[in-house]
């Protein structure tokens, strides 16, 4: 009696854990991004519902869509050209 008893927790912790993995493997915790998806910058959206709107939120920082800052090079001075003054 004792195998068989064995058997039935054995069987009942499988399908236990099998059922946990589906639960947690089926949860949605993705956090949608802001800039991910194709029109994401344009939309006039929230997409990850953040409380900024395209190109002020920080997932567009550098898509084609967003302007961005004029000082687009390589140093850490405000003007545009690559050596630091």
């Amino acid at each position: 009696m004792a195998h068989g008893i064995l058997g039935v927790m054995r069987t009942l912790t499988t399908v236990l854990l099998i059922h946990g993995l589906m639960f947690f493997g089926c949860a949605k915790d993705d956090e949608r991004i802001e800039g991910t998806e194709p029109g994401d910058c344009t939309d006039r959206a929230d997409n990850d519902a953040d409380g900024l709107f395209d190109c002020d939120d920080d997932g567009c920082a550098g898509s084609p869509d967003c302007p961005g800052d004029a000082d687009a090079d390589a140093d850490a001075d405000a003007d545009a050209d690559a050596d630091a003054d």
